[in-house]
């Protein structure tokens, strides 16, 4: 009665490690569970943002366009035609919608005929080291264009 064996301090032993291994995988669920929903509740759109376009010229200027005049939208194809590459416009907003509004506006305010959409503007994301690997959760967001003038 007076001590512990060597075999009850070993069986100890291994319930206290048994007790922090439940404890780290619990904790590590539940940060899981917290990234997931920052990342489907974080990145709504709340329209605060509306990003403004950015332009760069790498081609002549043309005189503007009026606000009600066609902007041909290009995304899977090219255009048959032929035409003028002469600027880059990028809008960095997460609504898609928006985006394209302000990448046409700012295609008439350049004098395009045309944008073709070459893709999304950036991308953001946070990693969670879950023991000896991550979850990592990424997001693109914004759009690219470039404006284009036809060739007569």
């Amino acid at each position: 009665m007076g001590g512990d064996t060597q075999a009850d301090k070993k069986i100890g032993l291994n319930l206290g490690k048994i007790k922090k291994r439940k404890k780290m995988r619990k904790t590590g669920i539940i940060i899981c569970f917290l990234v997931l929903m920052l990342h489907i509740f974080g990145c709504a759109t709340t329209g605060f943002l509306m990003a403004k376009p950015k332009v760069t010229m790498f081609g002549n200027a043309y005189p503007p366009k009026s606000e009600d005049a066609t902007i041909d939208i290009y995304m899977t194809n090219k255009p048959t035609q032929e035409y003028v590459e002469f600027a880059r416009i990028t809008v960095g907003d997460t609504n898609d919608k928006w985006c394209l509004e302000q990448i046409t506006k700012k295609a008439r305010e350049i004098g395009a005929d045309a944008v073709i959409i070459i893709g999304k503007a950036g991308s953001y994301g946070v990693g969670v080291p879950i023991g000896y690997s991550a979850y990592v959760v990424s997001e693109e967001y914004g759009m690219t264009a470039i404006a284009i003038k036809y060739k007569q």
